[in-house]
């Protein structure tokens, strides 16, 4: 769990004196798996840094979903919208798992950014890098069959949740075959029968729902026309 406000990109660069001053502000708040914190075109303003838990970012489209994003600890949620002309919210947000957060309301978020300039710097920062995810997942779904789709999106989410056991690469996250197919915008059935052809060809094996890669390489060569170096598929990459 975070415990300190200076880990959190938007307040990096801070002095302690600054975070002492910003920290009576806020307000803990502890959220249930499958709570759903934000909702899409609502004009709710309240602020949230991520402590602990993760998170999916997603919009809904005549009950069809699709994952935009999944946030962890040290992020931040809602600050867009505070920056802008616009109240709506941009898309909705639920916990994955029990959520610890820190809430701060937006009129005191737009004190913040007025006295600390460094932190609307940092705002951008992080708007810019979310908007090289989306690049991605755009890239995804326009251009790649669903075998490169799955492909891509596997080793995506190795770089921000895996974890090396000797030539096993373990993807520390839970994650159903439903919700990897509303990540890149296809049918549970068509995940259903590219994991089975990746399991059958020895680059995949799931175990109680975790992914463990078994041949990155053959699973890297099927990810053509990436754009961007390896490390850089790192989702909070600053």
């Amino acid at each position: 769990m975070i415990t300190n406000l200076s880990d959190f990109t938007i307040f990096s660069n801070l002095t302690p004196d600054s975070i002492s001053q910003i920290a009576p502000l806020l307000k803990e708040r502890h959220f249930k798996k499958n709570h759903i914190l934000i909702f899409e075109n609502d004009l709710s303003e309240e602020i949230y840094l991520i402590r602990s838990g993760k998170l999916k970012v997603y919009r809904l489209n005549e009950d069809k979903e699709i994952i935009l994003q999944i946030m962890t600890p040290g992020e931040i949620l809602g600050e867009s919208e505070a920056l802008s002309n616009h109240c709506y919210r941009i898309s909705s947000v639920e916990a994955l798992e029990n959520v610890s957060a820190w809430q701060l309301e937006k009129q005191d978020f737009l004190r913040i950014v007025e006295q600390y300039p460094v932190v609307l710097k940092n705002a951008y920062t992080i708007l810019i890098e979310r908007i090289r995810v989306l690049n991605r997942l755009i890239r995804y779904l326009s251009f790649y069959d669903v075998r490169t789709r799955t492909a891509n999106l596997i080793m995506d989410l190795y770089y921000n949740f895996g974890e090396q056991e000797d030539s096993i690469y373990k993807i520390d996250l839970k994650i159903n075959q439903s919700f990897l197919a509303n990540m890149i915008g296809v049918t549970r059935e068509s995940i259903s029968k590219t994991m089975a052809e990746f399991q059958a060809e020895g680059i995949l094996d799931v175990r109680n729902k975790y992914f463990y890669i078994l041949n990155k390489n053959k699973l890297e060569s099927i990810c053509i026309q990436t754009e961007e170096y390896p490390e850089l598929r790192k989702w909070d990459n600053p």
